[in-house]
This record gives C-alpha cells, structure tokens and sequence, in this order.
C-alpha cells in the first residue's frame, strides 16, 4: 500500500486577467493540486469567484494545450501535429517578416488586456519588439473600460478615477448594470461591502435581461429591461 503524503498549503494568487488578484490557496499533494480553496478571512475578504476556484479543473483539463501545434490539414479539418518550441517561434518570425515585407508594419495589428496577465507579461516589452522589427498598429480605445473613461470625462472631468470598494458603505443607492459580482466580478472585495451597504440600509438596484445570483441576493429592485435596450434607457435617464 502507497503511504500518503502529507498535503501542504500554497498561498497565490488568480491571474485570469481581469485584475482582481485575488488569494488562491493551492492544496499540493505529490506534487499535484487536489483542490482550491480562497480568502476565508473575516475582513476584508479577498474571495475568488467561480473563475478563480476552477483552476484546478484548468490545469489539468485533457484539452488543455501544452506545446505547439502545426496545422496540417485543410482549416477546419481540427488536424494538427506536435512540434518543438525552437521551430514555432521559428514559424512566427517568419511568417511575421513575410507579412511585414509585403504588407508593411501597420498590417500587423496587437492587441492587449489591461488585467493581471499583462502586468505579469508586460505588454509594453511586446510593443517595443515590435516597435524594433518596424512597428505595428495598435487599437485606439480599450475593449474593457473606454466606455466608463469617457464616461467619467465627460461627468467629472477626469478620467477612471476611482476609490476603494470601502466607498459602497457611504453610498445612498448602488446601480450595478449588467453587473453580476455574486459570480464573477472585477473587484476582488466588492461582493463583501455591498452586502455591508445592503445591511446598513443602502438600496440597491440590478439592471440587467437575466435575474442573476446578485439579483437575487442583493438586490431591492430588478429591473429586467430587453436586451441591446441599454442605451435608450441610459437616455431615458438622462
């Protein structure tokens, strides 16, 4: 019979990209995660979501991919063959030289994220290689947040400011549009003072088509208007 080794406890931290960093304690046993657990102090809590506790089910998913792979067959036909790091970075600067030979520089486009993975891959060293190879185009506005940026612009006169998630507590109302933090969520302790605010009597109010998990638990009022109806009740609003 196998002796059991014993288990032992890894403190990190999730970097699914969306900033939050939450705290992750890694159970290890032979060297192989066995389960997942998050912050389970009082306060404040730097809790995973649903994101977060799956990264066991990540690492080891049998789909997962760990090495390069070459198509071979017609696109589409899913048949690819495996090859060495050496000969797919090879492939890559190649065929980004053929591209830049042919097309020119602005052919080639980049695109990034503003969430964990890009402070610990640091986008900017990947511009500044491209930058050396003759440059490249970039995007103008941010998937992520431009909207809230001039938003903010034209509210306040400045752009994505903001204060600590502690603020919800000396909030009168809280909007949460199409904001469902009970499941996943941006802010690593939002979830924790709204349940605070809502304690302390602030109203809250879930916008969205779906009556969510946070609808549910939080909410004073859903209001489920249809969906792509977003703009003209903001104007509605206004």
């Amino acid at each position: 019979m196998r002796k059991m080794t014993e288990e032992k406890i890894i403190a990190t931290a999730c970097s699914n990209d969306c900033g939050g960093g939450c705290i992750l304690k890694a159970h290890v046993r032979d060297g192989k995660i066995i389960r997942i657990e998050t912050d389970n102090e009082e306060e404040p809590q730097y809790r995973a979501c649903v994101r977060g506790r799956a990264w066991r089910q990540r690492i080891y998913a049998p789909d997962r991919l760990k090495y390069p792979l070459k198509r071979v067959g017609e696109r589409g036909s899913g048949k690819f063959e495996k090859i060495s790091w050496d000969e797919a970075l090879d492939i890559v600067s190649s065929e980004l030289l053929k591209v830049r030979e042919k097309y020119g520089p602005a052919s080639i486009i980049v695109l990034h994220a503003i969430g964990d993975d890009n402070n610990i891959h640091h986008a900017p060293l990947f511009w500044r290689l491209f930058n050396l190879a003759g440059g490249f185009t970039g995007t103008w506005a941010f998937f992520s947040f431009e909207q809230a940026m001039f938003a903010e612009i034209a509210t306040f006169g400045i752009p994505m400011e903001r204060n600590s998630p502690i603020g919800l507590l000396n909030s009168k109302m809280i909007i949460l549009w199409g904001c469902n933090p009970a499941v996943t969520r941006h802010e690593t302790k939002a979830m924790y003072y709204m349940k605070q605010a809502k304690e302390a009597g602030v109203k809250i109010v879930c916008i969205d088509p779906k009556y969510t998990r946070t609808a549910a638990i939080l909410a004073d009022k859903w209001i489920p208007i249809k969906p792509t109806t977003d703009t003209a009740m903001l104007l509605a609003m206004a």
